[in-house]
């Protein structure tokens, strides 16, 4: 049985959660962030769907507002359940463990055409290593960086390097809806942003690091590799366990996130389908 999760299912939602808190991070933080209740003022809500076995939760179907769809199930007899929900449901991008994501992915094509498709590594960090830089720079936190260099530099980011439909308000966006854990870091070469780096989830037991970016003229020279090494740190310190996903041909990020002490988990696929 599938159905609509209320507030009443918390306790079981977080039992859930915690047996699986490396694979639901994107659950948890969101979950913490917002609330199980959809609210739809917010990117970062959604509408979370329960697999039922047998009166045990085996499975969670997020639909945030933002456009994802975050799946995760313990048992295979969720795929029918959650395909019946998705046929019904309009949404852009598909993430989460390969081995989640696929079985969907393929049961949904006969309903819904993918557009492109991203192959990444889950990487874990148990095994924090320093790093620093020879040059002189400065690791500068958004809030210490001139407003209009930061937006102009995000914009930058998510339009060249990650290939997003991006602007100055969801720029805005971004910075203003982060969470107290959610650091954003620039790298500072005379006093200009060349590199950035974000903690984008953040549970009671991990961080989770994304948005690294380097500008296109300073890349090779481990700007971003000093960022998540800075970030690293600060989540060591926490107590917590940092994560991040790479793009498997991205060999150079994969080689320097491994000096860095990060191991391979599993792999993440994030599927784009047109609408």
């Amino acid at each position: 049985m599938i159905r609509l999760l209320t507030g009443d299912d918390n306790p079981e939602v977080k039992a859930y959660l915690e047996r699986n808190y490396m694979e639901t991070a994107l659950l948890s933080g969101n979950l913490a962030r917002c609330g199980i209740d959809n609210d739809r003022m917010s990117r970062r809500a959604g509408d979370y769907y329960g697999y039922f076995s047998a009166g045990r939760l085996e499975g969670i179907l997020a639909f945030f507002n933002l456009g994802n769809v975050v799946p995760h199930f313990e048992a295979a007899k969720a795929i029918g359940s959650f395909i019946e929900i998705m046929r019904q449901r309009r949404f852009e991008v598909l993430v989460g463990m390969k081995r989640l994501v696929e079985p969907l992915c393929l049961a949904l094509a006969p309903y819904k055409k993918v557009r492109d498709c991203e192959n990444s590594y889950y990487l874990v960090n148990h095994e924090i290593r320093p790093y620093s830089l020879d040059c002189v720079h400065q690791i500068a936190a958004v809030e210490a960086v001139d407003r209009e260099m930061a937006l102009t530099f995000i914009v930058e980011a998510y339009r060249q390097g990650f290939k997003r439909r991006f602007n100055q308000e969801l720029a805005v966006k971004l910075i203003e809806d982060r969470g107290p854990e959610e650091t954003l870091l620039f790298l500072l070469i005379n006093k200009m942003p060349v590199a950035q780096a974000i903690i984008q989830v953040a549970t009671g037991r991990i961080n989770q690091i994304g948005g690294v970016y380097t500008s296109e003229h300073s890349r090779g020279k481990g700007y971003c590799k000093a960022l998540v090494a800075e970030l690293c740190g600060q989540i060591h310190a926490a107590g917590k366990i940092p994560t991040l996903m790479v793009r498997k041909d991205n060999s150079p990020a994969v080689r320097a996130y491994q000096a860095l002490g990060f191991a391979y988990y599993d792999e993440y696929l994030i599927v784009k389908f047109a609408v």
